[in-house]
């Protein structure tokens, strides 16, 4: 998915919430700080592509699923994040390799929705 309207207001607003925080913050959060628009889960995915973008902008941000986004100057945490996101990526890939795998076999489609019985 692409959010190809992020704007640098957005970027540096971002960037600017992160440095200020004293705690992680959840997306929510950032995207009513910055007033972002439309439903909960159209902001959640805007605040992902406005970090995402300043990852790839060098920007080291680090996130966990229940205490939301941080930006770091440890070397080691960075590592260790993009490294946890690197085993992450492979078992995803391979679950669903299997999966596909399973549901090209004659009973895989039945496996796959009853839950493997």
């Amino acid at each position: 998915m692409s959010h190809g309207r992020l704007t640098t207001t957005e970027l540096a607003g971002c960037l600017r919430i992160l440095k200020e925080a004293h705690e992680p913050l959840v997306a929510a959060k950032i995207a009513g700080r910055l007033n972002l628009p439309g439903e909960r889960e159209t902001q959640r995915r805007h605040v992902r592509a406005i970090v995402k973008q300043l990852r790839d902008d060098g920007a080291w941000i680090v996130a966990d699923l229940s205490g939301g986004y941080w930006l770091t100057e440890d070397a080691a945490i960075w590592t260790e994040y993009n490294e946890f996101r690197t085993v992450d990526a492979k078992r995803i890939l391979g679950e669903a390799h299997h999966r596909t795998k399973i549901a090209k076999e004659p009973s895989g489609q039945l496996v796959m929705f009853a839950g493997g019985r």
